[in-house]
């Protein structure tokens, strides 16, 4: 069992050190962390003194908020960190912590049971598969192909040893030899995961020797007359967007990298790594949106619509779903606000 027990430490920390070594500076990654310290207060539980159990105790618990929490920062196109299933994710972990310091715990009958330990139980299930479903609604958003399918094979086993483990905690019903070979064999394939595709894989990209952030893998050629390409591509592309080419109605991906005579997967690479955007349609609305902000205050008398069909929107309700998903806000309140 201690042999087990240390195994899966050691896989948790080589994951550890890859995390830290690479992606340090990534609110992602800190979470990622987080979790880490998490699974290896589970395994330690054990393990360690009696009066120490409470501690482990209450950052087991975090366990499903965290991954809930990675699984935002990491999939979704825009991060709702202020909402209900914010709510659910303090309530999971906070009230089973202030119920073992009052001295109530599973034992505890009537409603004080309810609230603090059977409510906040399913508050981890319901999370997790949140967590699970927004990689799977959000999964294609990212750019690269082959970086969406090592990130929904990362997330998805965390995800399921998640389950399994919070189950286990639940219940009690786990086997002391089955957890440390389930964490050592989840460790394996998470460090084997961020090892084979380390550039943005699911934390961000990656850090180089300079302590700087790598472009992409576009920039990063085995000779200079790629890298001088790649420079090409990227002036190409800013005059295109410079002269308002984003306002081209039906804008593609496949459409644009005729214009900058660049393969659509270089493409893909170069709005990713050199402007950081994971979608295309999010690049594309940004700078449509931007000039859209630009004109609302400085045109106070063109209508909205307008203003939408002229940077390259179809419908006024797809111009205003865009906007507020950027400035959280109507344009016709945009324009209120800023009013001189």
């Amino acid at each position: 069992m201690l042999l087990l027990t240390g195994f899966s430490l050691g896989c948790l920390t080589l994951v550890f050190i890859i995390v830290v070594r690479d992606f340090r500076t990534f609110l992602v990654a800190k979470i990622f962390l987080a979790l880490l310290l998490a699974a290896a207060a589970f395994l330690l539980s054990p393990h360690i003194s009696p009066k120490y159990q409470w501690l482990a105790g209450d950052i087991m618990t975090t366990l499903p908020a965290l991954f809930w929490l990675l699984c935002q920062l990491a999939f979704s196109r825009r991060p709702n960190l202020f909402s209900v299933w914010s709510a659910l994710a303090l309530y999971s972990f906070v009230t089973p912590a202030i119920g073992r310091y009052f001295g109530a715990d599973t034992q505890t009958s009537g409603n004080l049971y309810v609230y603090m330990w059977y409510f906040p139980q399913l508050s981890e299930y319901l999370l997790l598969l949140n967590g699970m479903w927004v990689i799977a609604a959000n999964w294609k958003n990212d750019l690269i192909e082959s970086r969406r399918k090592l990130r929904v094979a990362l997330l998805v086993t965390v995800g399921c040893t998640g389950l399994w483990v919070t189950f286990s905690m639940n219940t009690g019903n786990s086997d002391s030899l089955s957890l440390p070979i389930v964490a050592s064999l989840c460790s394996l394939i998470v460090g084997s995961l961020l090892l084979k595709g380390r550039d943005g894989v699911l934390l961000g990209l990656r850090i180089g020797p300079d302590g700087q952030d790598t472009i992409s893998e576009l920039t990063v050629q085995p000779n200079q007359e790629d890298s001088s390409d790649a420079c090409q591509a990227v002036e190409k592309l800013n005059q295109l967007m410079a002269d308002g080419y984003y306002r081209t109605e039906k804008l593609t991906l496949r459409a644009l990298s005729k214009q900058i005579s660049l393969p659509e997967y270089k493409t893909r690479l170069l709005i990713n790594g050199k402007f950081n955007y994971r979608n295309f349609n999010d690049y594309i609305n940004q700078l449509r949106i931007d000039e859209a902000g630009q004109r609302l205050v400085q045109e106070p008398d063109t209508p909205i619509q307008n203003i939408a069909l002229d940077v390259g929107y179809r419908t006024l309700s797809s111009f205003n779903r865009a906007f507020k998903e950027i400035h959280n806000q109507t344009p016709t309140n945009y324009r209120q606000v800023r009013a001189v």
